[in-house]
């Protein structure tokens, strides 16, 4: 197999335009809305690294040399860029884009949007679809697109506020299932001794990592990246919940309150 240099940046049109016009209809947009700056730089970091992904060497590793460099590749376009991205939407925004959709918005419910990102991530990383996308750049784009898709999906009723977003407490249970049953995918990278993937057992070996020692890395890398993501995810959830339940019985003191004094004023008026 022929590879150019790792070192050498690949150029994919398709995500480097779409990023491209994507961040200039935000930014146009949240100029008119008075978006928080924040929420600017969260989304203008999500299309930026979708971007970089697959504008990089990165892109060179992952396809010619290392399956790790695949697998960070996912995951950067899966597990990171989609919150991102959706972090940067305010409500209004959140609204429009479901509007937008059309029948397509039921895949930002909850019911739908957790399975197909649990089938989708394990259909993308089965031998014959992952092969057949190394060895086919179209197909390898389509791949990507899909992971940012279902990405967007999953994180949609987590993050966007005031668009279906669910309650704290269901939102801790869905992150938490999705954690579990996505985490069989890296361990099995991370534990299982002989290559999945022929394509990687015929590529060239950079730096002296075997294919086996590659499939574990990957692995590693993979579990250390969704564990984080996720266990950041749950404990701000957790954290949200808790300033719920707080507003909460603020609100319920106050109206006891309100209730003692309106009996202590019609006590008194009685008098």
């Amino acid at each position: 197999m022929t590879a150019p240099p790792a070192s050498s940046f690949t150029f994919e049109p398709l995500f480097a335009v779409a990023a491209a016009v994507a961040l200039a209809a935000y930014l146009r947009s949240a100029r008119r809305a008075a978006v928080p700056g924040w929420r600017q730089a969260a989304f203008a970091t999500g299309a930026v690294l979708i971007a970089v992904t697959v504008n990089s060497p990165l892109e060179t590793i992952a396809v010619n040399y290392l399956l790790m460099g695949h697998l960070v590749q996912n995951a950067l376009i899966a597990d990171i860029a989609p919150p991102l991205l959706l972090l940067g939407l305010t409500p209004e925004m959140g609204a429009g884009i479901l509007r937008r959709l059309g029948p397509a918005a039921a895949l930002t419910h909850a019911g739908l949007s957790w399975p197909l990102w649990v089938v989708g991530w394990y259909s993308v990383h089965l031998t014959r679809p992952y092969t057949y996308a190394l060895e086919h750049p179209y197909a390898l784009n389509v791949e990507h697109a899909f992971l940012i898709l279902i990405g967007l999906a999953f994180w949609w009723p987590v993050i966007v506020p005031g668009v279906r977003r669910m309650g704290s407490g269901v939102a801790v249970l869905y992150l938490l299932c999705a954690f579990v049953a996505a985490s069989f995918l890296g361990l099995a990278y991370t534990f299982i001794p002989d290559p999945l993937y022929p394509y990687y057992v015929r590529a060239p070996r950079l730096w002296g990592i075997s294919a086996a020692r590659d499939q574990n890395l990957g692995g590693v890398l993979m579990t250390a990246e969704q564990s984080a993501v996720f266990l950041t995810a749950i404990t701000t959830t957790l954290l949200r919940l808790l300033d719920e339940d707080q507003e909460r019985a603020d609100r319920q003191a106050d109206a006891a309150l309100a209730r003692e004094a309106a009996q202590a004023r019609a006590r008194a008026r009685e008098d």
